[in-house]
């Protein structure tokens, strides 16, 4: 776990009222459970993909655009440091993350993940998986993932395609069931292959062109019914889910998506269910990004789930 980022950024005071993300940002203490960033450098399950490398220089990148954020209310947020997949090891840095995720939830903390390919999912999804086992057994997880694809390819070694299928195989194996929403689905972006694993595997999805807010009411409903069906979530965004002119630096970008004012209100109305365990974001791909609007976009979203899991743990 590399842990030598250096946060700095503008500073206008050192009072409270002035404070921003690098000012108040710290080792990780475990006396004091807060929200703990985690970044995942790794773009080798999309090289596996056949995708357009780069996203393992995003972490840090997003890091950047975090330090400046303002702080609003009492926050304790934390950099654990970063997991980095070296020597095309895909399947040691999950088991990394895993571990880092899992032992961070063990001592009560919130884990944000910065991605990283899209396979960092079954690394995040993994430490939710090991710690509800541990600590937790009989509970049931709940993945809401926004973005164009399933992830549900199979494929003989894993990649940012693979994530969904290997958190399905890995549930059936601990005869648990596997609880799947993926919002923002792109007919164009998956085969109908894809489209009949979804169905044998019982996931739910809604699509593209039926993310909107006229449709609001409906996929608000949709989401309820299914996060009453569990006892724990864990939430990630692929960053392809947002049409290409608002998330240029991605691997796929998406000439229809999900805009961001859409997502921005069925985030919030997810974390307000008290249930959401874990946060991540991937395939942030700076090579493509466009004046770092891309960038931007990751840390407004990690920001807004920071400040809303703050405002709802007790002191």
């Amino acid at each position: 776990m590399n842990t030598d980022y250096h946060w700095t950024g503008r500073q206008d005071g050192t009072t409270t009222e002035h404070l921003r993300i690098h000012q108040i940002i710290s080792a990780v203490d475990h006396q004091a459970p807060g929200v703990a960033l985690v970044g995942f450098a790794s773009d080798e399950g999309v090289a596996r993909n056949n995708g357009r490398v780069g996203a393992k220089e995003a972490p840090n990148l997003i890091r950047a655009q975090l330090a400046g954020l303002p702080i609003h209310q009492p926050t304790r947020l934390y950099d654990a440091g970063t997991v980095a997949c070296e020597a095309h090891d895909l399947e040691g840095a999950h088991q990394q993350l895993s571990d880092a995720v899992s032992g961070l939830l063990a001592h009560g903390h919130f884990p944000i993940v910065l991605g990283g390919g899209h396979e960092v999912a079954f690394g995040s999804f993994s430490g939710v998986f090991d710690y509800v086992q541990t600590h937790q057994p009989g509970r049931k997880i709940g993945i809401i993932n926004f973005d164009a694809h399933f992830d549900l390819r199979e494929n003989d070694v894993a990649s940012s395609g693979t994530p969904f299928l290997q958190a399905a195989n890995l549930s059936s194996a601990h005869q648990q069931p596997f609880h799947y929403l993926c919002l923002g689905v792109a007919e164009h972006a998956n085969t109908a292959v894809l489209f009949q694993r979804a169905e044998a595997l019982g996931c739910e999805y809604v699509l593209d062109h039926d993310m909107t807010e006229r449709n609001l009411a409906a996929i608000l409903a949709k989401i309820d019914a299914f996060i009453a069906q569990v006892d724990v979530l864990y939430v990630t965004i692929d960053l392809d889910v947002f049409p290409y002119y608002q998330a240029p630096g991605v691997s796929a970008p998406a000439p229809l998506g999900v805009d961001l004012r859409l997502v921005q209100t069925l985030l919030k109305h997810i974390v307000a269910s008290d249930k959401v365990a874990v946060f991540d974001v991937a395939e942030y791909n700076p090579k493509f990004d466009q004046d770092h609007h891309t960038a931007k976009l990751a840390a407004f979203l990690i920001y807004q789930v920071m400040t809303q899991v703050t405002a709802q743990t007790p002191t």
